[in-house]
């Protein structure tokens, strides 16, 4: 016999857009308009956003080059800024940090209003400025973000920052990270509809997690294998992917505020 209950169940179940973008150039005009982006740079400019509010940052002012960023300081005479950021992974002559999260320590950053420029994750988010609201995300705040979204009624946009326009594997396997963790939660009035990308980057989660027996271990061999993760040996950052591959450091989900410019860190419960 059906099970006519369960029939019940999905037909007033309610259906959520759930898509993954590969990359900011491959948004469609309007499509995030009424949505959540997330935007995801893990290696390393969403890890270290998360990371610098974590450790006290007042607020991240993101810009688009470095001669912004220098005037930005200059207007913000009255308050204690730091300049961080990179190009081609290396720190900004004249800026105080790069983009390690390792550099945002509580000593150095508590207090402070970080501007902050870099060559993917802030591109990512000038991308997303239609959406209604704008996260970002990395492994070191994946329950965090995925209890926010599950709040939302509106559809949900992972936007992958990539490497320089290209599509990077580290991106692709946190929004694989994300979709998993969306569709287990126990949100049984949700049906999430997958685009291609999302059921692409839930299948590459899946392939590096299944069987892992300490998934942070298996991210950070895969991160290490990607594009982005190369670039950062090459430069002598080889510590960076395993600091991005820790899992839930923080419950901190930032949010981008469109009056003031900034980057704040509401806490999730």
């Amino acid at each position: 016999m059906p099970d006519r209950g369960s029939h019940r169940n999905v037909m007033f179940m309610k259906t959520q857009p759930l898509h993954v973008h590969l990359l900011p150039d491959l948004i469609p005009a309007e499509t995030l308009a009424g949505g959540t982006a997330i935007v995801i740079d893990v290696l390393r400019a969403s890890t270290t956003i998360a990371t610098a509010l974590n450790s006290g940052v007042a607020s991240v002012i993101p810009c688009q080059s470095p001669e912004e960023a220098f005037a930005l300081r200059a207007e913000l005479s009255g308050e204690n800024v730091l300049l961080g950021g990179e190009r081609g992974g290396i720190r900004i002559e004249g800026f105080d940090r790069g983009n390690s999260p390792a550099e945002y320590t509580p000593e150095v950053v508590s207090g402070r209003t970080l501007v902050f420029t870099t060559t993917n994750g802030t591109r990512a988010l000038q991308f997303s400025l239609e959406a209604s609201s704008i996260l970002t995300g990395g492994f070191i705040n994946r329950a965090a973000v995925v209890r926010r979204l599950l709040r939302d009624e509106q559809p949900v946009h992972l936007v992958c920052a990539g490497t320089d326009r290209q599509v990077t594997g580290e991106d692709v396997l946190y929004a694989g990270c994300l979709v998993s963790g969306l569709q287990q939660a126990d949100s049984a009035a949700v049906q999430w509809a997958l685009n291609d990308s999302a059921q692409l980057a839930l299948r590459l989660w899946q392939s590096v997690v299944d069987g892992a027996s300490c998934m942070s271990a298996a991210i950070e061999e895969y991160l290490l294998t990607t594009q982005g993760g190369r670039n950062l040996i090459r430069i002598g950052c080889a510590d960076d992917p395993r600091l991005c591959a820790q899992l839930d450091l923080t419950d901190i989900v930032p949010e981008y505020d469109r009056d003031s410019g900034r980057i704040m860190a509401p806490r999730e419960c």
